[in-house]
């Protein structure tokens, strides 16, 4: 089962990835504790109508962390009913705070 990708298709992923965007680059998610990272991407994400499939915290190389000092990206997999969007977020702490900010999307077609 394939997705038929045509103007319609790429106008609801932009629309879509904006509007994370916007959510997540206007404070929605800072001030955080460590263990609320997780809760707040899957929240926010659920929030605009998406699927959480999975969310990992990546240190600076990629690789799945559970260390506080360690963590600088969020990877999060939704789905919206017809396709995985994919997104990721930088995390910048602060003192013992932190703010998750949109990095970057994509969409995965199988």
């Amino acid at each position: 089962m394939g997705v038929d990708i045509d103007e319609g298709f790429r106008r609801r992923v932009q629309q879509l990835h904006g509007k994370v965007m916007e959510t997540f680059m206007s404070g929605s998610c800072e001030g955080l504790t460590f263990e609320a990272i997780g809760d707040c991407v899957r929240g926010q994400l659920s929030g605009l109508g998406l699927n959480v499939v999975e969310v990992r915290l990546l240190n600076l190389d990629g690789v799945e962390t559970s260390n506080p000092d360690d963590v600088k990206y969020v990877r999060a997999v939704a789905n919206d009913g017809q396709v995985d969007h994919i997104f990721t977020f930088a995390v910048v702490r602060r003192k013992n705070l932190y703010n998750v900010l949109y990095l970057q999307s994509a969409v995965s077609i199988k």
